[in-house]
């Protein structure tokens, strides 16, 4: 596997590979954001006016084209990455696209979209299936194969947001309703939370199987990679929910996606989730976690006893750093096998590879 801009990009998933088993090949994941050079003049396609935000969110034509420009560079120019960054493109119509196949539809917004729920109650659930003949879902086919078409050696193609699980319900039944059908009829819940992951494998394959095709490792929204099914697995909706019924209603669908997967890492969403982390652990095909402290809580520095808990259970971790010094600040109380540094802010490409040799550095030394 060849990137025309990122030629140590077979490097990268072997490392990512090792990371996955919380080993190391040659140092730590880094993923950095570099500065791109006041000078450089690239010629994006012109910004189009739409009608309304949904024709907006439909283009994702629009969206490979620049991504394009941003990808192909002149000879001689610099890599599009450093360390473990690299060109991606994310066919995206929001987090709830999977409620758009039980028959939700989208509402638009500047920066996200929402479902409108379909079902009166929880019960309705079980006797919906999933139509992958849609425009939403339809939308994200034709534009994962334009981008497989497009970038071919030059980007890897994403998997979308596939919300599924509680979140899948919660798209379908309204966050709050969702809330009271735990404390009205639980069993229900469970069985609808069952019902929905009975398609959790049709729904994954349709878009894997084109990208495992062209060849390409399964990436997503996380951008992990795996020459496999990879995916992430998450249930926002789980911060509004005791440990009890999580573990009830919840736990048993996202064990069962797992099992269906190759990898996996555990989106872990705001401090109302953590009430839940123990359990996660316990759960022996979960390969990884990614936590999110949330605005305000930073800097990651003071999580360091969650990080701790994650590699003391044989997990791998994704560290998203507030920045270089945050990531640094964290490193001083953990182990280097299965950490993955995310730091935020953007760097020359001196500052970036600066602190990619901090991390060789700090691994050799806690060998």
């Amino acid at each position: 596997m060849q990137l025309e801009r990122k030629p140590d990009f077979e490097k990268v998933l072997q490392r990512f590979e090792a990371w996955w088993h919380c080993e190391i090949i040659d140092r730590p994941l880094v993923s950095i954001n570099v500065k791109e050079p006041y000078e450089r003049q690239l010629k994006f396609p012109p910004e189009k006016k739409y009608a309304t935000l949904r024709d907006r969110w439909f283009d994702l034509e629009h969206q490979l084209q620049t991504m394009y420009v941003w990808t192909v560079r002149d000879p001689g120019e610099t890599l599009v990455g450093v360390g473990e960054t690299y060109p991606m493109f994310f066919p995206n119509l929001g987090p709830e696209i999977t409620a758009t196949l039980f028959g939700c539809e989208l509402d638009f917004g500047e920066c996200t979209s929402w479902s409108k729920p379909n079902c009166e109650n929880i019960r309705e659930v079980l006797k919906l299936k999933p139509n992958l003949d849609t425009p939403y879902w339809n939308a994200i086919r034709k534009a994962t194969d334009l981008s497989l078409q497009m970038g071919k050696g030059k980007w890897i193609t994403a998997l979308p947001d596939l919300h599924t699980n509680g979140d899948l319900l919660a798209s379908l039944r309204d966050p709050q309703n969702l809330c009271l059908d735990l404390m009205d009829d639980p069993e229900g819940v469970r069985l609808a939370c069952e019902h929905v992951t009975e398609f959790y494998q049709l729904i994954y394959d349709d878009l894997y199987q084109r990208i495992a095709a062209a060849g390409q490792p399964a990436t997503t929204w996380i951008n992990c990679l795996h020459a496999g099914r990879y995916y992430v697995s998450n249930c926002d909706f789980i911060c509004m929910i005791s440990p009890k019924q999580f573990q009830e209603a919840i736990l048993p669908s996202i064990i069962r996606e797992n099992e269906f997967l190759e990898r996996n890492i555990f989106h872990l969403d705001g401090p109302g989730a953590l009430k839940h982390l123990d359990a996660l652990l316990d759960v022996g095909k979960l390969d990884g976690v990614q936590w999110v402290y949330g605005a305000g809580k930073g800097p990651s520095a003071k999580w360091t006893h969650v990080y701790q808990k994650v590699q003391s259970a044989g997990k791998c971790l994704q560290i998203l750093c507030d920045d270089v010094a945050d990531a640094k600040a964290v490193a001083a109380n953990i182990q280097p096998q299965g950490a993955w540094f995310c730091p935020g802010g953007s760097y020359t490409p001196e500052e970036a590879n600066d602190f990619i040799r901090w991390i060789e550095r700090w691994a050799a030394g806690k060998k």
